[in-house]
């Protein structure tokens, strides 16, 4: 992506560029993964047009804030830096994809309706203690089961959602 497309971005689109290297590593970067291997999996090399895997990327990412801010009580100013981590990592996602500055503030719009949406609804709550056992392993150091409980995760919210799509429509 070009420094130009990003300039155009709204100022109040976060900035990956501003997650905490601690904060990536422990949070973001394992739901990266998980969610684009599940992409992946269901035909989406790239994550991006896969509206339950990256709607499973904002749930993992927002119940791992959750849980960081619960087990790190220094934060100070990192607090705002960790409401906009789910949003951020999807913007991450939309660069690499290549996608234009509309693009992404329109996707980062439907992504948030949605979520909200499927939260409202419960419709994705079944994944929590998956989500939980990861942060577990997780502070334990233990990164490939923490990696099985973020696979099994993604694919419960996933299946949620498509389930509960079926329903809707």
């Amino acid at each position: 992506m070009t420094s130009q497309q990003t300039q155009q971005l709204p100022p109040d689109t976060p900035d990956p560029a501003a997650l905490d290297a601690n904060v990536y590593h422990t949070i973001v970067g394992p739901a990266l993964r998980v969610a684009a291997e599940v992409a992946a999996k269901r035909g989406d090399p790239t994550l991006h047009a896969d509206m339950p895997a990256m709607l499973a990327l904002i749930d993992i990412i927002t119940h791992f804030a959750h849980l960081y801010r619960q087990t790190h009580f220094d934060l100070g100013n990192d607090d705002s830096m960790l409401e906009g981590t789910p949003a951020a990592a999807c913007v991450m996602v939309f660069r690499e994809a290549e996608m234009d500055p509309y693009a992404t503030r329109q996707c980062l719009g439907a992504l948030e309706a949605a979520y909200k949406k499927l939260y409202e609804q419960d419709v994705i709550s079944a994944a929590r203690p998956f989500i939980a056992h990861a942060w577990e392993h997780l502070m334990d150091d233990q990164r490939e089961p923490a990696h099985a409980c973020l696979v099994m995760a993604a694919n419960t919210i996933v299946t949620a959602i498509e389930n509960w799509q079926s329903q809707v429509h």
